[in-house]
């Protein structure tokens, strides 16, 4: 005989809806970070770096390739990518940013994903957050180069790298082979987030992962070892950066993560300090994970930051702020974790957003002013040919000025499009036939025979601060600047005087009018 008995308790029903899908945490996160990067992007002028990439990235893809045997091997893939993102947008100040702004979204993507694998939802979110306004990444996402790129590949590749020591799978350690020399090759300081991943293997898994783990690092530092072989003959192109000294330490507290933002660097060591303290009180069993994550962030900023600086002490100078911009993950992940614990709840975690906002503000709006890319002024002297001279019109570069930070031909690659109207005479062999960034430059008096069939000359030399920014007439005087130099004294034998003067930040640049024919 059976007996069946009916549960007549009644049902539960829960008290409260359930909370808001988490899947969009991510998205919504790296729109903002989007946003916010993409924001007066057009603003700032092209510079130095930004027309390196434009010059690369707008050859055909055999003319790239011959050009990286022979510079810029470690911006070699980043250049195909741009190459494909030229083929489609064209290479304006907002279009060849926005890739990057593009990019700082897919990393503050990562960020949100890769904190919640090791802390909390609200612990992520708020580090995505941190992330987005970050001095460094507000900087990199309008910035045409691979930072912002880099900054996305080491998050992803740890996401990976994490999921992949929890299943401990050799199908997904293979593929971590593959991602880690894809990284190394989009930029050869990735190899440096290997420890990093030591780390997180070590502390979200156990010996076995840790041991595949190993064998795949290995692996992929066999793969890339010739590439880092090559690039180290390519070294001449830092020759520039200084040897360690006092000062780097100031670059690393201020320069690496925080721009020169003084007010956010320090509200952001207060609240790391604070932070620390809180979590630290708490010592119970559930700081477990608060301490992995944090483990895994301060070796994130720590271990590169070593490497790079060891190998400046004892082989080159490499060390630069911008070049671990990789690194600035990490400290967005500790910032969030400090954040939540300082907070103690929304309201205290929204007040701490947005005082870090307020104190990122000054910088964010520096980052955006039109002299913002070390006082270069590539896109408004491209402005000037561009609005006002007449086809056919000839150009003079003036190649004695100490240009900054290289020669002055670079100005010309990075709107190419504006000065294609003019004769250059002083354009040697160009930077394809060279597989070089730029082309080469022939002094004045070698090319002076052509001068009489110039209608107007447009001269490009430094900012005279004895004279106007704006000035016009039938005859102005050139200055002490121009005036010693051939790139006046050869047209003024030929007849030609100033008529109009425009200086920017660091160029000036001149019409000159009144050729003597026959002369």
């Amino acid at each position: 005989m059976t007996i069946s008995i009916r549960d007549t308790r009644p049902a539960v029903v829960p008290a409260t809806p359930p909370p808001a899908p988490r899947r969009w945490d991510a998205g919504l996160v790296a729109l903002l970070a989007i946003v916010v990067s993409a924001a007066g992007a057009a603003r700032p002028s092209l510079w130095f770096d930004e027309a390196a990439t434009i010059s690369a990235g707008t050859r055909s893809v055999p003319e790239l390739l011959r050009m990286v045997g022979h510079i810029d091997a470690v911006h070699g893939v980043y250049y195909l990518l741009m190459h494909g993102w030229f083929a489609v947008f064209p290479a304006t100040e907002f279009m060849s940013r926005l890739s990057s702004a593009i990019a700082v979204g897919a990393a503050a993507a990562g960020v949100v994903v890769l904190g919640r694998q090791l802390s909390t939802r609200q612990v992520a979110v708020t580090a995505g957050l941190v992330f987005a306004i970050l001095p460094r990444v507000t900087w990199a996402g309008m910035e045409t180069r691979s930072y912002a790129l880099t900054m996305a590949a080491a998050l992803w590749l740890t996401v990976f790298c994490v999921r992949a020591a929890r299943r401990n799978r050799k199908v997904l350690w293979c593929g971590y082979f593959a991602l880690l020399v894809a990284a190394t090759l989009l930029n050869v300081f990735l190899v440096l987030i290997i420890p990093v991943h030591a780390v997180a293997v070590g502390v979200c898994a156990g010996r076995r992962a840790l041991r595949d783990w190993a064998v795949a690092a290995v692996a992929a530092v066999g793969a890339v070892t010739p590439f880092l072989m090559f690039t180290q003959t390519q070294l001449f192109q830092v020759r520039w950066i200084s040897p360690l000294q006092a000062g780097t330490v100031v670059k690393i507290v201020q320069d690496q993560y925080f721009d020169r933002a003084v007010p956010f660097a320090a509200l952001a060591g207060a609240i790391l300090l604070a932070g620390g303290v809180e979590l630290w009180r708490r010592g119970t069993p559930a700081s477990v994970r608060p301490a992995r994550l944090a483990v895994i962030a301060i070796t994130w900023m720590a271990a590169p930051t070593a490497a790079l600086l060891l190998y400046s002490a004892v082989r080159h100078p490499v060390y630069y702020p911008r070049y671990l911009s990789f690194t600035a993950p990490a400290i967005a992940l500790l910032l969030g974790q400090c954040v939540v614990a300082v907070g103690r709840g929304r309201v205290g975690v929204t007040a701490i957003l947005a005082a870090l906002t307020v104190a990122a503000a000054p910088n964010y709006l520096a980052q955006r002013g039109p002299y913002a890319k070390e006082h270069m002024d590539y896109s408004q002297v491209a402005d000037v040919i561009e609005r006002y001279a007449a086809p056919g019109d000839c150009l003079v570069l003036d190649n004695s000025t100490t240009w900054k930070p290289g020669p002055i031909r670079p100005l010309l690659a990075a709107r190419p499009a504006a000065y294609q109207k003019l004769h250059d005479y002083g354009r040697g062999r160009t930077a394809i036939q060279r597989n070089m960034l730029w082309d080469s430059h022939i002094a004045i008096w070698a090319w002076a025979d052509k001068m009489p069939d110039c209608p107007a000359l447009w001269t490009i030399t430094e900012r005279d601060p004895s004279r106007p920014d704006h000035e016009s007439g039938p005859s102005l005087p050139p200055g002490p600047r121009l005036g010693r130099a051939m790139a006046y004294q050869v047209p003024s034998r030929f007849g030609f005087h100033v008529v109009e003067r425009w200086q920017f930040s660091f160029a000036q640049v001149t019409k000159s009018e009144g050729l003597v024919r026959g002369a």
